[in-house]
């Protein structure tokens, strides 16, 4: 009985470990939506969003804004994801976004003419 009790559990843990590694995947699905974060360069803070959408069942694509330069839509034009890597190009202006996902957040550099800047994005929520 003991050693069915010791087996149960640990079947119990290894499915439960396997069921929130699946829930906490991230997908070029979920990595869809808004993107904010600041360079600070000079004393100076400028806001960034990554609005990245999916395309068909695999594509991503993105637009850049900067609001406080007026800046919107900015076109992308690759958009990557995997293993948890994102990068973003732009290269209208020059730029391109490097970072690593981990749950709601991106830790990376954005470099644009020869000049990097780190640069960490929270996913933006809608305001009521």
């Amino acid at each position: 009985m003991k050693k069915f009790l010791i087996l149960f559990l640990f079947t119990f843990i290894i499915l439960a470990t396997g069921s929130l590694s699946a829930q906490n995947a991230v997908t070029k699905k979920t990595i869809a939506g808004s993107w904010i974060g600041k360079l600070s360069a000079d004393g100076m803070e400028l806001r960034v969003v990554f609005n990245i959408k999916l395309i068909e069942p695999d594509s991503l694509t993105a637009t850049l804004d900067s609001p406080d330069q007026g800046a919107k839509d900015i076109p992308c034009e690759k958009v990557t994801f995997a293993d948890k890597i994102l990068v973003v190009t732009s290269p209208i202006i020059k730029g391109e976004y490097l970072g690593s996902i981990t749950g709601d957040s991106i830790s990376g550099t954005w470099t644009q003419n020869g000049g990097s800047l780190p640069l960490n994005l929270k996913r933006q929520t809608l305001q009521k």
